[in-house]
């Protein structure tokens, strides 16, 4: 039985190129859209499962197939920061910032920690059991915290990683083993 997931990382948004923590509300920029377009027709999924924010319903909808949302697949909860500049976050509270793009455990912002999502995460993963081509439209740093657990890497790790808007992870999936898979789209 094939199980293949892409992991996307949905378009970008205006919050993203403002500096910006994401809300759920936030659309894609409309420069995006023919970027997505070329994307869609590279990869040709069996059914896209997305985050429950509108960038990734939006990022989803481009591949033209069976659609469903799950919340296993949302962003990490940032808490008080949600729509919330980096910059005021800094200015304001500079320490927690710091302890929160430093330590995995760190929720100062009364949300979700990396290890809270890392949980999430690890269960979206063990619940994938779909024969074929699975895309996830989500979050980069969902991505990042699949990639350490599939990885078996250190949760900071991920502080260490930049994966930018519709860049995509490949995972195949052997007997109860997620697999990390690089294959070039053409």
């Amino acid at each position: 039985m094939k199980n293949e997931l892409i992991l996307l990382c949905h378009a970008a948004t205006h919050a993203m190129k403002a500096g910006s923590f994401p809300t759920l509300d936030d659309p894609i920029e409309h420069l995006e859209r023919p970027r997505l377009s070329a994307l869609a027709s590279a990869y040709v999924p069996d059914r896209v499962i997305t985050s429950p924010s509108l960038a990734a319903v939006e990022t989803g909808r481009a591949f033209g197939v069976g659609m469903s949302t799950d919340v296993q697949w949302s962003d990490l909860d940032h808490g008080r920061w949600h729509g919330r500049s980096l910059k005021e976050i800094y200015d304001e509270e500079a320490d927690a910032l710091s302890a929160w793009l430093s330590e995995p455990d760190s929720a100062v912002h009364g949300g979700e920690s990396l290890e809270a999502l890392q949980a999430r995460v690890r269960s979206a993963l063990d619940t994938q059991r779909h024969s074929g081509v699975t895309l996830i439209s989500t979050h980069a740093i969902v991505v990042k915290v699949a990639l350490a657990v599939v990885l078996e890497a250190p949760l900071a790790g991920v502080y260490k990683m930049d994966l930018e808007p519709l860049s995509a992870i490949t995972l195949t999936r052997s007997d109860h083993t997620w697999r990390l898979r690089y294959k070039p789209l053409v």
